[in-house]
């Protein structure tokens, strides 16, 4: 998939964790846009991303067209993504359309007030080195419930020593949620750092713990 053969649309709205902003994109063929400046191929480990993914955890009914790219929390995170995507693939400002889609945004309520344990979307990453994506997928595969330690994620990369780098490519994570960066702890099983604050990783383990699911949902009260 290239660039150029996609549509991209945003759109926020309000959670128990605060506002999310997210953008999913339709695979379209046959266009012309002269605002690309990079129309190389993106790395086919999203292909292999996707396939192990849907695979996995996806049920039929999901368009096969449709992929979200980024779920982030609050405007400045959204921003950001923004600024990234034009600097990798745009001569100008990306071409962006707000355009709610009631499925994405059903699914990661469901998520969030523990109807369900998958978010049932399909990720394809437009940003991120090969090393990020590969830590990425890695971080796709912690189970609902569980947690994994940098170090963990690292050794799985067959990087053992790259714990470190580990931690920034977990940092750089473009879907909250979807890529479950949350389930990363430390070694001694402190909590450890989050991007959206410790405050919100403590909420969302809590929700994926059967031991305290019952009090995570006052915790933004």
């Amino acid at each position: 998939m290239y660039i150029k053969e996609i549509n991209l649309y945003f759109n926020n709205f309000d959670t128990v964790i605060g506002k999310i902003y997210y953008i999913w994109s339709v695979y379209i063929s046959n266009t012309t846009d002269n605002n690309f400046a990079n129309n190389s191929k993106i790395e086919d480990i999203n292909n292999n991303i996707n396939k192990n993914y849907i695979d996995k955890h996806l049920t039929p009914e999901i368009k096969s067209n449709e992929f979200v790219n980024f779920i982030g929390l609050g405007e400045i995170s959204f921003n950001n993504y923004m600024d990234k995507i034009a600097q990798n693939y745009y001569k100008n400002e990306p071409v962006i359309r707000k355009n709610k889609n009631s499925y994405i945004e059903s699914e990661i309520i469901n998520y969030l007030s523990g109807q369900s344990k998958i978010i049932n979307v399909k990720p394809y990453f437009l940003t991120g080195s090969k090393f990020e994506k590969s830590v990425w997928a890695k971080l796709m595969e912690v189970p609902y419930g569980g947690t994994k330690s940098y170090k963990d994620i690292a050794i799985l990369i067959n990087k053992p020593d790259a714990y470190r780098a580990v931690g920034t490519a977990i940092g750089k994570n473009p879907l909250l949620l979807l890529v479950p960066c949350h389930r990363i702890i430390k070694s001694n099983k402190d909590i450890g750092n989050f991007s959206s604050g410790v405050k919100i990783k403590k909420f969302l383990l809590d929700l994926e713990s059967i031991e305290n699911k019952q009090n995570c949902n006052f915790i933004f009260n």
